[in-house]
């Protein structure tokens, strides 16, 4: 009997599609430049044993913010000895004890992973970094999870007074989509953090078209791209700006016309591309709070768009401000909806949308 995997033989247009995953570092970060100089010139000092300036990295998703850092934390481990880096998704580690229980291990003291107290292993965790003679860089990606657990945010307060309380240099970088993340931290914390904010903005349609063609490049074999597939992917991205957006739908297309036997990636599977995102879009809508769902239907009435303080006074009645936040926050970690920054005076507002 055949096997099933044997049964057809796949005319084959990606070469290596591991330049088309999201964990991917590409090893030169196009249009991301300045950012990356930024950081580098906060956390520079860390270097020669001095405390780098902390960081609050944002903007909207598929924005180079996670890529850039993890560029640059591979680059700064590797230029110094005496810095030991460690990235944290919050969405999977968000707790004080497993954040603490984590690092301790990654800097070389094994703990448990339960069956000790917050306060033990916070010992433990200043105990290695002292004995290790170590400058910790600490990055919070999906930071605004930890805003969600009482212990993390004791944690922050802990992590902020490092340098103070016990003599360790340390850097501390939250990376979030809510530019209003410092905001809503603790007043104790935020004096104490005082990070420098860096702002990811949307790449245009040009750049995402640029990026495409630079991931192609290695990702796929010559001359299986029709003309049309690049731009057409840029475009439909645009509108957020979200390479990983791009990406994904290049590499979806890519598939699609794999398994149609295709020699080319053409425009029909680009669009096929297209309607494998619309299901998983109404499943996530469909479980959304109350309150996600009241601002959803609040902004289909008003497409052109509404800022937050004209959400709060449409729903104060249902409910809080810090509620607002953290339900505008959610909906803009699912993907749903979009802050497209507008200058107000002399200051900036953000005017919030529903992805198309």
């Amino acid at each position: 009997m055949v096997n099933l995997f044997e049964k057809k033989e796949i005319n084959s247009i990606l070469k290596d599609e591991r330049f088309l995953y999201p964990e991917y570092i590409p090893e030169k970060l196009s249009f991301r430049e300045s950012e990356i100089d930024e950081i580098v010139f906060c956390l520079k000092p860390a270097t020669v044993g001095k405390k780098p300036t902390n960081l609050f990295v944002c903007g909207v998703p598929g924005t180079g913010k996670t890529v850039s850092s993890k560029f640059i934390l591979n680059e700064l481990t590797e230029f110094s000895d005496r810095i030991n880096c460690m990235y944290i998704n919050c969405f999977e580690t968000n707790s004080k004890y497993s954040i603490l229980a984590k690092a301790t291990n990654h800097f070389g003291y094994a703990v448990p992973i339960r069956g000790m107290s917050s306060d033990e292993i916070f010992e433990r965790f200043v105990a290695v970094i002292k004995s290790k003679k170590i400058i910790p860089i600490f990055v919070f990606d999906e930071a605004e999870q930890l805003l969600k657990d009482e212990s993390s945010k004791e944690l922050l307060y802990d992590l902020s007074r490092l340098n103070e309380k016990f003599g360790i240099i340390a850097g501390l970088v939250f990376i979030s989509n809510d530019n209003m993340f410092v905001s809503l931290l603790d007043d104790r914390v935020r004096s104490s953090l005082n990070p420098s904010k860096i702002l990811f903005e949307k790449y245009t349609s040009l750049e995402l078209k640029e990026i495409l063609k630079e991931r192609s490049k290695f990702a796929f074999f010559d001359n299986v791209i029709d003309d049309e597939v690049i731009p057409l992917c840029a475009a439909h991205a645009s509108k957020t700006g979200d390479a990983r957006l791009a990406i994904g739908v290049l590499l979806k297309a890519a598939r699609l016309a794999e398994k149609e036997n295709s020699k080319k990636i053409l425009i029909k599977h680009v669009r096929a591309s297209f309607l494998e995102e619309k299901p998983q879009k109404i499943e996530i809508i469909e479980n959304l709070s109350n309150q996600e769902k009241l601002i959803i239907d609040l902004l289909k009435k008003n497409k052109t768009g509404l800022t937050s303080g004209e959400i709060y006074e449409k729903l104060s009645n249902d409910f809080a401000e810090r509620t607002l936040r953290t339900a505008l926050s959610n909906l803009n970690e699912k993907n749903i909806i979009f802050a497209e920054k507008l200058q107000k005076g002399k200051g900036f507002t953000r005017l919030i949308k529903i992805k198309q």
